[in-house]
Protein backbone atom coordinates (compact mmCIF):
# COMPACT_ATOMS: atom_id res chain seq x y z
CA UNK A 1 0.00 0.00 0.00
CA UNK A 2 0.91 3.31 -1.28
CA UNK A 3 1.91 6.29 1.80
CA UNK A 4 -0.37 8.25 0.23
CA UNK A 5 -3.67 5.79 0.61
CA UNK A 6 -2.44 5.04 3.89
CA UNK A 7 -3.21 8.64 5.07
CA UNK A 8 -6.03 8.64 3.10
CA UNK A 9 -7.55 5.32 4.98
CA UNK A 10 -6.28 6.85 8.73
CA UNK A 11 -8.14 10.46 8.06
CA UNK A 12 -11.48 8.07 7.05
CA UNK A 13 -11.37 6.37 10.39
CA UNK A 14 -10.75 9.59 12.36
CA UNK A 15 -13.84 11.29 10.20
CA UNK A 16 -16.63 8.10 10.90
CA UNK A 17 -15.22 8.14 14.39
CA UNK A 18 -16.08 11.53 14.89
CA UNK A 19 -19.44 10.86 13.22
CA UNK A 20 -19.83 8.20 15.93
CA UNK A 21 -19.39 10.14 18.57
CA UNK A 22 -21.63 12.55 17.32
CA UNK A 23 -24.41 10.31 17.15
CA UNK A 24 -24.13 8.88 20.42
CA UNK A 25 -24.69 12.49 21.75
CA UNK A 26 -27.31 13.35 19.87
CA UNK A 27 -29.39 10.15 21.48
CA UNK A 28 -28.17 11.02 25.06
CA UNK A 29 -31.17 11.59 27.41
CA UNK A 30 -30.93 15.63 27.57
CA UNK A 31 -31.39 15.70 23.96
CA UNK A 32 -34.13 14.12 21.62
CA UNK A 33 -34.15 13.90 17.92
CA UNK A 34 -38.14 14.39 18.06
CA UNK A 35 -37.88 17.37 19.36
CA UNK A 36 -40.52 20.18 17.80
CA UNK A 37 -39.25 23.29 16.31
CA UNK A 38 -39.00 25.98 18.49
CA UNK A 39 -38.86 23.68 21.53
CA UNK A 40 -36.54 24.33 23.88
CA UNK A 41 -35.27 21.23 26.31
CA UNK A 42 -33.90 21.88 29.72
CA UNK A 43 -31.07 20.30 31.00
CA UNK A 44 -31.04 16.66 32.09
CA UNK A 45 -31.94 16.38 36.32
CA UNK A 46 -28.86 15.19 37.28
CA UNK A 47 -30.02 12.88 40.36
CA UNK A 48 -32.53 10.82 38.36
CA UNK A 49 -30.90 11.34 35.14
CA UNK A 50 -34.47 12.04 34.04
CA UNK A 51 -35.70 15.15 31.21
CA UNK A 52 -36.96 18.39 33.25
CA UNK A 53 -40.28 18.74 31.68
CA UNK A 54 -40.27 20.29 28.09
CA UNK A 55 -41.78 23.67 27.70
CA UNK A 56 -42.68 25.73 24.13
CA UNK A 57 -41.82 29.23 24.09
CA UNK A 58 -44.98 31.34 24.77
CA UNK A 59 -46.70 28.54 26.60
CA UNK A 60 -47.45 29.13 30.45
CA UNK A 61 -46.73 26.33 33.02
CA UNK A 62 -50.25 25.64 34.68
CA UNK A 63 -50.54 26.26 38.42
CA UNK A 64 -50.83 23.66 40.40
CA UNK A 65 -54.18 22.92 41.19
CA UNK A 66 -53.85 20.12 44.57
CA UNK A 67 -54.04 17.34 41.91
CA UNK A 68 -51.18 15.20 41.43
CA UNK A 69 -50.22 15.74 37.90
CA UNK A 70 -47.92 12.87 35.72
CA UNK A 71 -44.29 13.59 35.33
CA UNK A 72 -42.62 13.03 31.83
CA UNK A 73 -41.80 9.20 32.79
CA UNK A 74 -45.73 8.69 34.09
CA UNK A 75 -45.24 8.87 37.36
CA UNK A 76 -47.22 10.95 39.55
CA UNK A 77 -46.14 14.07 41.55
CA UNK A 78 -46.82 13.85 45.24
CA UNK A 79 -49.54 16.24 45.94
CA UNK A 80 -48.59 19.45 46.97
CA UNK A 81 -48.64 19.81 51.05
CA UNK A 82 -48.64 23.17 53.13
CA UNK A 83 -47.53 23.48 56.44
CA UNK A 84 -50.06 24.60 59.01
CA UNK A 85 -49.60 28.26 60.41
CA UNK A 86 -48.40 27.85 63.92
CA UNK A 87 -51.57 29.87 65.85
CA UNK A 88 -48.77 31.04 68.44
CA UNK A 89 -48.06 34.54 68.19
CA UNK A 90 -44.83 35.85 68.14
CA UNK A 91 -43.07 38.54 70.07
CA UNK A 92 -43.65 40.61 66.82
CA UNK A 93 -47.43 40.51 66.97
CA UNK A 94 -47.50 41.20 70.78
CA UNK A 95 -49.46 42.87 71.92
CA UNK A 96 -52.16 44.32 69.28
CA UNK A 97 -53.74 46.08 72.03
CA UNK A 98 -51.63 49.63 72.04
CA UNK A 99 -50.43 49.20 75.72
CA UNK A 100 -48.36 53.29 76.37
CA UNK A 101 -44.84 52.79 76.23
CA UNK A 102 -43.46 53.60 79.78
CA UNK A 103 -40.29 55.84 80.19
CA UNK A 104 -39.36 56.37 83.61
CA UNK A 105 -38.95 59.95 83.27
CA UNK A 106 -42.45 60.24 82.86
CA UNK A 107 -42.72 58.71 86.55
CA UNK A 108 -40.08 60.39 87.88
CA UNK A 109 -42.36 62.97 89.76
CA UNK A 110 -44.73 60.06 91.31
CA UNK A 111 -44.00 58.81 95.04
CA UNK A 112 -40.98 56.17 95.76
CA UNK A 113 -42.06 55.30 99.40
CA UNK A 114 -42.99 51.75 99.54
CA UNK A 115 -45.88 50.25 102.16
CA UNK A 116 -47.99 47.25 102.22
CA UNK A 117 -51.44 47.04 101.78
CA UNK A 118 -53.46 47.39 105.34
CA UNK A 119 -56.37 48.04 107.11
CA UNK A 120 -57.72 48.02 110.05
CA UNK A 121 -61.32 47.62 111.62
CA UNK A 122 -64.81 50.25 112.47
CA UNK A 123 -67.69 49.36 113.50
CA UNK A 124 -69.84 50.49 110.72
CA UNK A 125 -73.26 50.34 109.61
CA UNK A 126 -75.86 48.39 112.41
CA UNK A 127 -72.64 48.05 114.41
CA UNK A 128 -70.76 46.04 111.56
CA UNK A 129 -66.89 45.75 111.40
CA UNK A 130 -65.62 46.72 108.39
CA UNK A 131 -62.06 47.35 106.90
CA UNK A 132 -60.60 50.92 106.66
CA UNK A 133 -57.35 51.37 104.86
CA UNK A 134 -54.89 53.00 106.81
CA UNK A 135 -54.16 57.18 106.76
CA UNK A 136 -50.69 56.27 105.30
CA UNK A 137 -51.99 54.24 102.49
CA UNK A 138 -54.67 56.36 102.17
CA UNK A 139 -52.10 58.82 101.19
CA UNK A 140 -50.09 57.22 98.56
CA UNK A 141 -53.17 56.03 96.69
CA UNK A 142 -54.92 59.08 96.60
CA UNK A 143 -54.84 59.72 93.34
CA UNK A 144 -54.62 56.48 91.98
CA UNK A 145 -57.56 54.65 90.20
CA UNK A 146 -58.66 51.62 92.84
CA UNK A 147 -60.91 49.68 93.81
CA UNK A 148 -62.21 49.04 97.60
CA UNK A 149 -65.49 48.33 98.98
CA UNK A 150 -67.00 49.64 102.15
CA UNK A 151 -70.40 49.23 103.69
CA UNK A 152 -73.39 50.92 101.41
CA UNK A 153 -75.95 52.91 101.63
CA UNK A 154 -78.44 50.31 100.50
CA UNK A 155 -79.68 46.98 102.42
CA UNK A 156 -77.77 44.83 100.50
CA UNK A 157 -75.23 42.41 101.96
CA UNK A 158 -72.48 41.98 99.31
CA UNK A 159 -69.08 39.91 98.61
CA UNK A 160 -66.39 40.32 96.31
CA UNK A 161 -64.28 36.87 95.79
CA UNK A 162 -60.99 36.82 94.60
CA UNK A 163 -57.93 34.88 94.61
CA UNK A 164 -54.15 34.52 93.81
CA UNK A 165 -52.70 31.65 92.47
CA UNK A 166 -49.03 31.64 92.31
CA UNK A 167 -49.10 27.50 92.52
CA UNK A 168 -51.62 25.11 92.13
CA UNK A 169 -52.07 22.53 95.50
CA UNK A 170 -54.32 20.15 93.59
CA UNK A 171 -57.69 22.13 94.89
CA UNK A 172 -58.80 24.30 91.76
CA UNK A 173 -60.45 22.37 89.94
CA UNK A 174 -62.67 21.72 92.95
CA UNK A 175 -62.60 24.96 94.07
CA UNK A 176 -64.52 26.25 90.07
CA UNK A 177 -66.56 22.83 90.86
CA UNK A 178 -67.88 25.09 94.16
CA UNK A 179 -68.00 28.43 92.74
CA UNK A 180 -69.76 26.67 89.31
CA UNK A 181 -72.73 24.95 92.09
CA UNK A 182 -73.32 28.28 93.94
CA UNK A 183 -72.93 30.37 90.31
CA UNK A 184 -70.29 32.36 92.13
CA UNK A 185 -68.00 34.83 89.83
CA UNK A 186 -64.64 35.37 91.02
CA UNK A 187 -61.59 37.34 89.63
CA UNK A 188 -58.14 35.34 89.88
CA UNK A 189 -55.16 37.27 90.16
CA UNK A 190 -52.16 34.96 88.19
CA UNK A 191 -48.74 34.98 87.38
CA UNK A 192 -46.98 34.29 84.28
CA UNK A 193 -45.74 31.39 85.40
CA UNK A 194 -49.40 29.98 86.17
CA UNK A 195 -50.67 30.41 82.98
CA UNK A 196 -47.39 29.27 81.46
CA UNK A 197 -47.96 25.92 83.79
CA UNK A 198 -51.68 25.56 84.05
CA UNK A 199 -53.62 26.98 80.64
CA UNK A 200 -56.65 24.45 81.33
CA UNK A 201 -57.26 25.80 84.68
CA UNK A 202 -57.11 29.38 83.67
CA UNK A 203 -58.59 28.21 80.19
CA UNK A 204 -61.64 27.17 82.10
CA UNK A 205 -61.78 30.09 84.40
CA UNK A 206 -62.42 32.28 81.56
CA UNK A 207 -64.88 30.01 79.98
CA UNK A 208 -66.99 29.67 83.39
CA UNK A 209 -67.42 33.59 83.89
CA UNK A 210 -64.56 34.47 85.85
CA UNK A 211 -62.05 37.57 85.61
CA UNK A 212 -58.49 36.32 85.16
CA UNK A 213 -56.13 39.37 86.65
CA UNK A 214 -53.08 40.51 86.27
CA UNK A 215 -50.54 39.93 89.47
CA UNK A 216 -47.45 41.09 87.42
CA UNK A 217 -43.99 40.51 89.74
CA UNK A 218 -44.15 39.24 93.30
CA UNK A 219 -42.13 39.38 95.72
CA UNK A 220 -41.16 42.51 98.05
CA UNK A 221 -37.35 42.14 97.37
CA UNK A 222 -38.38 42.01 93.27
CA UNK A 223 -40.69 44.83 93.88
CA UNK A 224 -38.55 47.00 94.86
CA UNK A 225 -35.62 46.47 92.36
CA UNK A 226 -38.21 48.04 89.96
CA UNK A 227 -38.40 50.82 87.91
CA UNK A 228 -40.91 52.31 85.78
CA UNK A 229 -40.17 50.50 82.83
CA UNK A 230 -39.38 47.19 83.92
CA UNK A 231 -42.93 47.09 86.28
CA UNK A 232 -44.13 47.39 83.01
CA UNK A 233 -42.37 44.77 81.61
CA UNK A 234 -43.31 42.67 84.14
CA UNK A 235 -46.95 43.43 83.46
CA UNK A 236 -46.66 43.03 79.36
CA UNK A 237 -44.76 39.41 80.25
CA UNK A 238 -48.10 38.20 82.31
CA UNK A 239 -50.51 39.82 79.06
CA UNK A 240 -48.00 37.90 76.81
CA UNK A 241 -48.44 34.59 78.42
CA UNK A 242 -52.42 35.38 78.46
CA UNK A 243 -52.33 35.96 74.78
CA UNK A 244 -50.77 32.62 73.81
CA UNK A 245 -54.40 31.10 75.42
CA UNK A 246 -56.93 33.86 74.06
CA UNK A 247 -55.37 35.82 71.29
CA UNK A 248 -53.32 39.18 71.03
CA UNK A 249 -56.76 41.13 70.81
CA UNK A 250 -57.29 40.21 74.67
CA UNK A 251 -56.31 41.58 77.09
CA UNK A 252 -56.32 42.08 81.21
CA UNK A 253 -57.85 45.17 83.37
CA UNK A 254 -57.56 44.21 87.02
CA UNK A 255 -54.03 44.55 88.92
CA UNK A 256 -53.05 42.76 92.50
CA UNK A 257 -50.19 44.16 94.60
CA UNK A 258 -49.62 44.01 98.38
CA UNK A 259 -46.28 45.69 98.17
CA UNK A 260 -45.61 49.24 96.35
CA UNK A 261 -45.41 52.72 96.27
CA UNK A 262 -47.53 56.05 94.21
CA UNK A 263 -44.69 55.45 91.30
CA UNK A 264 -45.58 51.77 90.50
CA UNK A 265 -49.40 52.15 90.56
CA UNK A 266 -49.37 55.39 88.58
CA UNK A 267 -47.59 53.20 85.96
CA UNK A 268 -50.51 50.46 86.14
CA UNK A 269 -52.98 52.89 85.96
CA UNK A 270 -51.34 54.56 82.74
CA UNK A 271 -51.16 50.98 81.29
CA UNK A 272 -55.42 50.57 81.95
CA UNK A 273 -55.59 48.58 85.01
CA UNK A 274 -57.64 49.64 87.95
CA UNK A 275 -55.92 47.93 91.37
CA UNK A 276 -58.12 46.10 93.13
CA UNK A 277 -56.94 46.26 97.38
CA UNK A 278 -58.59 43.61 99.60
CA UNK A 279 -60.08 43.70 102.80
CA UNK A 280 -59.05 40.49 104.01
CA UNK A 281 -56.65 37.71 102.90
CA UNK A 282 -56.57 34.15 103.59
CA UNK A 283 -52.59 33.95 103.70
CA UNK A 284 -52.32 35.69 106.98
CA UNK A 285 -54.51 33.31 108.72
CA UNK A 286 -53.43 30.39 106.67
CA UNK A 287 -50.26 29.47 109.19
CA UNK A 288 -51.98 29.80 112.57
CA UNK A 289 -55.24 27.46 111.05
CA UNK A 290 -52.81 25.00 109.46
CA UNK A 291 -53.52 22.56 112.22
CA UNK A 292 -57.19 23.55 113.14
CA UNK A 293 -60.50 22.16 111.65
CA UNK A 294 -61.91 23.29 108.07
CA UNK A 295 -65.20 24.30 110.57
CA UNK A 296 -62.74 26.45 112.96
CA UNK A 297 -61.75 28.41 109.73
CA UNK A 298 -64.77 28.80 107.98
CA UNK A 299 -66.03 30.97 111.58
CA UNK A 300 -62.64 32.76 111.46
CA UNK A 301 -63.90 33.41 107.95
CA UNK A 302 -67.68 34.65 109.14
CA UNK A 303 -66.07 36.89 111.56
CA UNK A 304 -63.42 38.19 109.19
CA UNK A 305 -64.63 38.28 105.73
CA UNK A 306 -68.37 37.88 106.45
CA UNK A 307 -69.42 41.56 106.46
CA UNK A 308 -70.50 43.89 103.73
CA UNK A 309 -68.55 45.14 101.19
CA UNK A 310 -65.67 42.57 101.54
CA UNK A 311 -63.41 42.62 99.02
CA UNK A 312 -61.58 38.57 100.38
CA UNK A 313 -58.58 36.84 98.71
CA UNK A 314 -58.49 33.58 99.02
CA UNK A 315 -56.15 30.70 97.89
CA UNK A 316 -56.62 27.04 96.65
CA UNK A 317 -55.00 25.11 99.02
CA UNK A 318 -56.95 22.03 100.55
CA UNK A 319 -57.62 23.59 104.09
CA UNK A 320 -58.78 26.92 102.14
CA UNK A 321 -61.16 25.17 99.93
CA UNK A 322 -62.55 22.97 102.84
CA UNK A 323 -63.21 25.91 104.71
CA UNK A 324 -64.88 27.98 101.78
CA UNK A 325 -67.48 25.29 101.08
CA UNK A 326 -68.61 25.58 104.11
CA UNK A 327 -68.23 29.26 104.26
CA UNK A 328 -70.34 30.36 101.20
CA UNK A 329 -73.40 28.11 101.98
CA UNK A 330 -73.42 29.37 105.23
CA UNK A 331 -73.40 33.32 104.29
CA UNK A 332 -75.70 32.13 101.24
CA UNK A 333 -78.25 31.61 104.34
CA UNK A 334 -77.59 34.44 105.56
CA UNK A 335 -78.50 36.80 102.64
CA UNK A 336 -74.89 37.19 101.17
CA UNK A 337 -74.75 38.30 97.59
CA UNK A 338 -70.98 37.39 95.94
CA UNK A 339 -70.49 39.78 93.60
CA UNK A 340 -67.82 40.08 90.47
CA UNK A 341 -65.24 43.09 91.19
CA UNK A 342 -65.91 45.42 88.27
CA UNK A 343 -63.22 47.40 86.34
CA UNK A 344 -63.34 51.73 87.30
CA UNK A 345 -63.04 52.42 83.34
Amino acid sequence: MKKSQFITLFIMLIVASVLICIGCFLQSPGSSSNSKPGETQKPVDIKTMKPYETVTPGEETPTPTGEETPTPDGTPTAEPTETPADPTPTPSQWPRIEFPVIKNVDFMNYGTTFDHFSTKWETGKDNQNRAVIYSRVKEIIKNIDYVFYTIGEDESWDHYMTFILHYDYGYTDKLLDLLKRYDIKAVFFVTKDYIKNYPDKVTRMKNEGHIIGNRGIIGDDNIKQLTAETFAEGLLAVEQEYQKLFGATERMYLFRTDYFNERLLKVAEAMGYTVVFRTYTYQSDASAYKDKSAEDLAIWFDARAGYNGTVSEFMADEKCYKALEIFISNSIDQGIKFKLVERRH
